[in-house]
């Protein structure tokens, strides 16, 4: 969530997002815990990702990362360090300023 915090901020192609808190489309401003745990637990929705990010090597790459971490098995996610590796190859490889 973290990760999609951040990216939403990024500039890509002079536009960048306002700020907003995960699932601010889909629960209070000031949610509950029953209202998180609908929608994370039970329809296991996660954070959508603005259409911009298709279209950006980097924000695409990201989207992909946020995705493997979000995996409804737990045993499937990927570790801290595998998303460690990953955002150091990112930088190297893009010229990515993290």
């Amino acid at each position: 969530l973290i990760l999609w915090e951040v990216a939403r901020r990024c500039v890509s192609g002079g536009i960048v997002e306002e700020y907003q808190l995960p699932y601010h489309d889909l629960v209070p401003s000031d949610p509950s815990y029953e209202d998180m745990r609908e929608i994370v637990c039970i329809k296991k929705l996660r954070p959508s990702f603005p259409n911009r990010w298709s279209s950006d090597e980097c924000l695409r790459q990201m989207g992909k990362l946020m995705t493997e971490c979000w995996a409804h098995n737990p045993a499937s996610r990927l570790t801290a360090l595998r998303v460690k590796k990953t955002l150091a190859k990112m930088s190297e490889s893009q010229d990515i300023k993290l």
